[in-house]
């Protein structure tokens, strides 16, 4: 360890806001050759032969706080970085950096005043902290001007290793030095015209802890949002839809890895959200952009339909008792499942799709709706995202209420209709529940959020049984509902159950309508 400067000498903090996008080893050079490439000046002083390596405690106390410590040398100097995500990441890296030269290895010293000092502190984490893997990159660099900004495009050919195995790798980074983050994306959204591009949520340091079976592959779920107190609705959307669209990437980039049920699920409801997102802000997005990107959004988001209705399916099917045709109509579930599962895998790594999600995140943050002038679209960008909730909520309220009071008389599809409302409504009222304070509020929305959220469970399981009717080949078919438990019994004790539901809900007090 470098003996290093004291505090008073510690390294100084930067914003790194970063894109980063995957692409295939053999499309590095297409990228050079692309037409924006000749107008970028070269950086051969940021490019070159580059060694990282990478240090953690043996229980990878820093990976799991959301640190890393690097040490990379080039052309013969070393620089110690010091990285700390954000506990939201959005679709853009945000993270805090602070770097120093050092002689060799780390200078723990010049950890005070970053976040990994109160780790180091400790003792036991101190005298722990050993090389766990490195990172060797080929870098290409560049600089490009592109809407008023400055942006270091990095062109990495690089290998993670550790002593069990390495993984090789191709990416783009985009990091913004001066300027609007948005013309990241605008940059990026230019040149995967012609180069097959992926967002991707992952960083080298998460390669190196893959390697080390450190990788997390938990399910992302939808984060709490925050909002400005006085944000208009043009803020508010694009806080919302960055991560809808964060939510769809990083279970992307773990279903790449893994048939978790819950990957797929928690994808679709990235898709789901940001469609209902879309829907609450329609009024400024009448453009004929915005028509394009939200015909993509549901192409994509219907291509994961059949693999999560054979997964609800299937679930059911395992929790039933049926030792008759039980097994045989399961292990045909499962079979459709596991080509279905294949297909969705193809259509993740063709171009469509990933041009799909990058198209839609340019779209969020420098699409046409931004910019144009017409006086009603000014004015529904301008409003206050407060006021658009309200009367969204009280306008989508009342459809769902005359609803609820006529569920006796709906027939399957009314009542599908009906929870797609109720999920909608659920979305909007997580979106914006940080518009409306006060423990008084809290109460009410919570209350509100329970009775939505349980009605729209019934009518879902009610929806899980009529889908699963038409899942299998006709010979399975009517064997499903005794297999999967589905007796005309049960269907009556949902509809009942339902109907209990519906009455409480429509005597339930807006909360929306009495906050100050």
């Amino acid at each position: 360890m470098n003996a290093g400067w004291q505090d008073k000498h510690g390294p100084e903090r930067a914003s790194e806001i970063e894109l980063k996008l995957e692409l295939a080893a053999d499309a590095a050079g297409k990228l050079l050759r692309h037409p924006l490439m000749s107008q970028a000046r070269a950086l051969p002083d940021q490019g070159g032969a580059l060694h990282a390596v990478y240090y953690d405690s043996t229980d990878c106390a820093l990976h799991k706080a959301g640190l890393t410590l690097r040490v990379r040398q080039r052309n013969g100097r070393s620089t110690q970085t010091i990285k700390a995500e954000r506990k939201t990441r959005g679709l853009a890296l945000d993270r805090g950096e602070w770097e120093i030269p050092v002689e060799d290895g780390p200078d723990l010293a010049a950890a005070a005043g970053t976040p990994l000092a109160p780790l180091v502190a400790r003792e036991a984490v101190r005298h722990d902290l050993k090389p766990v893997f490195t990172v060797d990159t080929d870098r290409r660099a560049f600089e490009i001007e592109r809407d008023g900004a400055t942006i270091e495009l990095a062109l990495d050919e690089a290998r993670a290793s550790t002593g069990a195995g390495a993984e090789h790798f191709c990416e783009v980074e985009l990091e913004l030095k001066k300027g609007n983050p948005s013309a990241l994306f605008a940059l990026a959204e230019d040149l995967a015209g012609s180069i097959p591009f992926r967002l991707s949520p992952v960083t080298k340091s998460e390669r190196g802890y893959r390697l080390l079976g450190q990788a997390d592959v938990t399910p992302v779920k939808a984060g709490r949002i925050v909002l400005p107190t006085q944000a208009s609705c043009a803020e508010a959307f694009q806080v919302i839809a960055r991560a809808c669209l964060s939510q769809i990437i990083r279970n992307e980039a773990l279903l790449r890895r893994s048939d978790d049920p819950e990957l797929v699920h928690q994808m679709r409801v990235g898709f789901r959200r940001l469609n209902a997102a879309v829907s609450l802000f329609e009024p400024m997005l009448r453009d004929r952009d915005s028509k394009a990107v939200r015909a993509e959004i549901r192409w994509a988001g219907k291509k994961l339909g059949l693999v999560r209705d054979l997964d609800v399916l299937i679930a059911r099917l395992r929790k039933a008792d049926d030792p008759d045709k039980g097994p045989q109509v399961l292990e045909e579930a499962e079979r459709l499942r596991a080509e279905a599962f294949e297909k969705v895998l193809k259509i993740l790594s063709k171009p469509r799709f990933m041009r799909a999600v990058l198209k839609a995140a340019t779209w969020v943050e420098s699409g046409r709706w931004l910019a144009r002038r017409k006086p009603s679209i000014v004015a529904a960008r301008d409003l206050p995202a407060r006021a658009l909730a309200a009367e969204e909520f009280s306008r989508r309220w009342q459809r769902i209420r005359q609803g609820a009071r006529r569920m006796d008389d709906l027939d399957g599809e009314d009542r599908h209709k009906l929870r797609i409302r109720i999920k909608k409504l659920r979305y909007g009222v997580e979106f914006f529940a940080t518009l409306f304070p006060g423990i008084p509020a809290r109460k009410s929305r919570k209350a509100m959020l329970d009775l939505l959220e349980g009605l729209q469970d019934m009518l879902g399981k009610l929806n899980d049984i009529e889908v699963g009717k038409t899942l299998l080949d006709p010979p399975f078919r009517k064997w499903v509902r005794k297999a999967a438990g589905d007796t005309k019994r049960r269907e009556r004790k949902l509809l009942s159950q339902a109907g209990k539901a519906s009455r409480k809900l429509a005597k339930a007090e807006p909360f929306w309508a009495s906050t100050p």
